[in-house]
C-alpha cells in the first residue's frame, strides 16, 4: 500500500500542526503580492525595442560602425505592422496582416511558408498552433503550420520531413535555435514565399518573462535575425518584414 503512495501522501500524513493566526494573515497578504505582480503587464513592445536589442547584444562583439551598419538593414522598413490594437488576438493579428492572395500565392512549393514565427518554449509553440486550430478568423485550409522545436524531435527528422517534395504548410511555429539549426541543414525549405517574421514578444511564461529576457533566447534570437545567411538575405532585399506581436 505504501509503494501506491507519493511525496504528496506522505506530506499529508505527516500530523499537522495547529496554525496560529498571524500566520495565516501574513499568507493572505503574501498571496494578496503575488495575485498583483502576476497582474503587472508590460507595455507592448515595438520595432525600435528590438533594435534596441540587437544593438545591446552586439555591443561587446562588434565596432560602431558594424552595429550602426547592422541596424541600417533592420531599419522601419522591414517593421511589419503593429496589432491595431492590444487587444487583437494572434490569429486576427495574422488576419488583419496577411490577405488571402498572400496565403494563396505559389501555394504549390513544397516546404515554402508565408510566415514563420518565433516563440519561446515548445509549449507556446503548441498553444500558438492550438489558437491557429480554432480560428474562426483564418480558414484551416490557409493556416496549414508545421511545428519546429527540440522537444521529442530530432532534428533529422524534421529535416528529413521538410526536404520531402510532398510536406506542404503555410506557416512555421519554432523555437530560435531550432528554427536556425533548420535553416542550416535543411535544403528543401523555400523561402521564397515568406513574407513575415513574427516574434512572439509580448507573451509572458509563468515567471512573467518574455523570449527577450531570457539571455540563451535573446542570444538565438540574434544570431537567427542578424547572423543567419539565408534569413538575412530576404532582410536584406526588403522580401521580409519584422513584426512583434
Amino acid at each position: 500500500m505504501a509503494d501506491d503512495l507519493n511525496d504528496d501522501d506522505y506530506f499529508l500524513q505527516e500530523e499537522i500542526q495547529p496554525v496560529e493566526e498571524t500566520d495565516i494573515n501574513d499568507k493572505k497578504i503574501k498571496t494578496k503580492k503575488t495575485n498583483q505582480k502576476s497582474q503587472l503587464k508590460r507595455a507592448i513592445g515595438t520595432y525600435s525595442e528590438l533594435e534596441t536589442t540587437v544593438r545591446t547584444h552586439y555591443k561587446k562583439s562588434k565596432s560602431q560602425y558594424e552595429q550602426d551598419e547592422l541596424l541600417s538593414i533592420f531599419n522601419s522598413s522591414l517593421a511589419a505592422p503593429t496589432p491595431s490594437t492590444s487587444k487583437l488576438s494572434f490569429d486576427e493579428y495574422l488576419n488583419e496582416l496577411v490577405p488571402t492572395n498572400k496565403w494563396s500565392k505559389q501555394s504549390e512549393l513544397p516546404s515554402a511558408p508565408v510566415v514563420l514565427i518565433i516563440a519561446q518554449s515548445a509549449l507556446r509553440c503548441i498553444e500558438l498552433g492550438k489558437i491557429l486550430k480554432n480560428s474562426s478568423h483564418i480558414p484551416s485550409k490557409l493556416s496549414t503550420f508545421h511545428y519546429l522545436f527540440a522537444k521529442h524531435k530530432k532534428l533529422s527528422e524534421q529535416i528529413e520531413l521538410i526536404n520531402k517534395p510532398t510536406t506542404f504548410f503555410n506557416i512555421i511555429i519554432g523555437t530560435p535555435k531550432r528554427v536556425d539549426d533548420i535553416l542550416d541543414g535543411a535544403t528543401g525549405l523555400n523561402l521564397k514565399r515568406l513574407k513575415f517574421v513574427l516574434i512572439d514578444w509580448n507573451y509572458q511564461n509563468i515567471k512573467q518573462q518574455r523570449l527577450i529576457d531570457l539571455n540563451q533566447l535573446k542570444t538565438e534570437l540574434c544570431h537567427l535575425l542578424c547572423e543567419q545567411k539565408v534569413l538575412f538575405k530576404r532582410f536584406l532585399k526588403e522580401k521580409t518584414q519584422i513584426g512583434l506581436f
